[in-house]
């Protein structure tokens, strides 16, 4: 059964969650490029700490001013003025070309973030237990990373390129403070704090209310899905059925988007109160610097050194603090991105590496299953052996578990109580990506590539994909490879319309593409599960003439319901309602009389 999987703990102080954030989303990005990473920073450095000789210039420059007013020689004050202004538009000029830089770098930085936690989550997915996957608590959690990765990608790279530069803001504005009174600056701090805990507290909540939406959100991707998808035009619009989805993705859209708009209402309500009494000590320290002017107690440039600096200050802890909420609320992200990059499979196997030399075949001994969180069981009790040269064919109606066992022998799933034995060894203990490798399964389900045709074929044995003529030879044996030689760049022709030059196989065309892939991949198990099921009968048999001569040397298991072509085969099982309730060759169980030979003449009446 797979367990439950938890939402993110809270019990982390908001002190310490924002280091382990920050330590986070800065060991990912160093990771994807160190060196964007530290231009970054050093950049946004450099542009908080260009705060402060503005400060100082703007001072200088209004004292200048002032005290020459009434002199009749002006030339030496215009001097000093002109190299001010001139120093001044240096360091304008400075911040102008960092912010371009630093905007230009950033981007970047999330464009690569963005591309390497798309390869490296694929990745990690196809790593994870199938059960694990398959469960709607994984599926739910796992939506919401890649439905909000866009717009939180973005807000973990700001904040972490933006620090910097709030740091060095601060210092430029605390500096002048410092020498006329170091209290100033604590009021200003103090003032500033309520709107980030109100800012985190609502983003908690926030978090912890919106888990109730991720089954919505996943429905709205599956509706918009088949709106959209060129491969389900056919039957919408035979069905006439999209003004339906419409409506329904109406609906789901309407609950989400007010859920979302009431939240953003909340918050924005709540920090324009929380911003207020910023404002008002703003206003207030203006008054008193400019009245200690008028008073002759500091010149007028200290006054308004004194009132830039205070703005700075509170820009530089606002700027720092907007980053603490940015970097609070996407440490609910990150710590389900984490959670999923930290995940780890639990149907591990073990050390063993097999041998490609069989002196024994497949084994299923007393194998019961059932899938995680059902209540019926699927298999009851399977068991038979396969010899390390033999041929079995798997036959039954839908959903008697002839597919369930290929899973099961796959390594798909674990048994509920029983074991799955290859070569005499459990299949779990076997490492299970070199065990993996003994295996070629041709699933019902199988995958379309749009690559191209070469790729298509080649990427069942990825270290040979470049071997041509290998690929060649098992696109004859399937009889695909006349309709690659039609295409206008052969066998480099992609396989997909939405591609320049590319071509749309036809279903059975596909079919014969998928088993080319397995052929190709040369494996000791070959596993084929209703392989030409869009292939005529008489191409059907050829092909599997072929395949039955390719297998000599192998173990071959064929999933179907064609009568005709498991005739062939060493070994015939019938499966019912997840029980073996005959097997044998087919002259054997055509003497026996029974369920098989019932179903068998049932079929080729039919053809009569």
């Amino acid at each position: 059964m797979v367990k439950k999987l938890k939402l993110p703990k809270f019990e982390v102080s908001p002190i310490k969650r924002f280091i382990l954030t920050y330590k986070r989303v800065f060991s990912i990005v160093y990771k994807v490029n160190p060196r964007l990473l530290i231009s970054v920073t050093i950049i946004n450095g450099f542009w908080g700490l260009t705060n402060l000789p503005v400060l100082y210039i703007n001072k200088t420059l209004i004292d200048v001013v002032i005290g020459s007013i009434g002199l009749s020689d002006l030339s030496t004050p215009l001097k000093t003025i002109s190299l001010l202004i001139f120093f001044r538009a240096l360091v304008e000029f400075a911040r102008a070309a960092t912010s371009n830089i630093n905007s230009f770098l950033t981007r970047a930085m999330g464009e690569q973030l963005t591309a390497y936690l798309e390869r490296v989550g694929g990745v990690k997915l196809n790593t994870l237990d199938i059960p694990l996957v398959e469960s709607p608590n994984f599926q739910d959690k796992y939506k919401k990373i890649e439905r909000e990765a866009n717009n939180r990608l973005w807000g973990m790279i700001e904040p972490l390129s933006d620090i910097p530069n709030a740091i060095f803001t601060i210092i430029s504005g605390v500096l002048p403070l410092i020498t006329f009174n170091p209290w100033i600056s604590v009021v200003v701090l103090v003032v500033t704090l309520p709107d980030i805990i109100i800012n985190a507290r609502i983003a908690k909540k926030d978090y912890e209310a919106i888990q109730v939406l991720n089954p919505k959100w996943r429905l709205w991707g599956w509706i918009h899905w088949h709106m959209v998808d060129t491969k389900q035009f056919y039957e919408n619009k035979i069905l006439g059925n999209v003004e339906y989805l419409a409506r329904k993705l109406f609906d789901v859209q309407k609950e989400i988007v007010e859920f979302q708009y009431k939240r953003r209402k909340r918050r924005a309500t709540a920090r324009t109160f929380a911003s207020i009494p910023g404002y008002i000590l703003s206003m207030v320290l203006n008054i008193y610097f400019f009245a200690l002017a008028l008073l002759g107690r500091v010149t007028l440039g200290t006054a308004q050194l004194l009132y830039q600096a205070t703005n700075t200050l509170s820009l530089g802890f606002s700027t720092f603090l907007n980053d603490a909420v940015n970097i609070y609320e996407n440490y609910l992200f990150v710590s389900d991105l984490t959670w999923f990059l930290e995940l780890k499979a639990e149907l591990v196997g073990g050390q063993k590496q097999p041998s490609l030399n069989f002196s024994k075949g497949i084994e299923f001994k007393d194998v019961w299953f059932k899938y995680p969180n059902a209540k019926t069981w699927v298999l009851k009790g399977v068991s038979f052996e396969i010899g390390p040269k033999e041929n079995l064919a798997l036959v039954g109606e839908n959903g008697a578990g002839k597919t369930t066992m290929i899973k099961l022998l796959s390594g798909f799933y674990k048994p509920n109580k029983g074991e799955v034995l290859v070569n005499g060894v459990n299949i779990f203990d076997y490492d299970q990506a070199k065990y993996r490798q003994l295996l070629g399964v041709l699933f019902q389900d199988f995958s379309w590539y749009p690559f191209t045709a070469r790729e298509s074929i080649g990427i069942g044995s990825v270290d040979k994909i470049k071997r041509r003529e290998e690929i060649k030879k098992y696109a004859k044996l399937t009889g695909v490879d006349e309709f690659i030689e039609s295409l206008p760049l052969k066998y480099e022709n992609p396989l997909s319309k939405e591609f320049e030059k590319g071509v749309e196989p036809s279903k059975g065309q596909w079919q014969r593409i998928a088993l080319s892939r397995i052929l190709f991949r040369d494996s000791k198990i070959l596993v084929l599960d209703e392989p030409t099921s869009n292939v005529d009968p008489k191409a059907e048999e050829e092909i599997f003439e072929k395949i039955i001569e390719l297998a000599r040397e192998k173990i071959l298991i064929l999933i179907s319901h064609r009568f005709s072509t498991v005739r062939m085969a060493d070994k015939i099982l019938l499966i019912d309602g997840g029980k073996i309730w005959e097997q044998g060759t087919h002259q054997e169980l055509m003497n026996r009389d029974s369920e098989y030979a019932h179903l068998f003449k049932l079929q080729a009446k039919g053809y009569q």
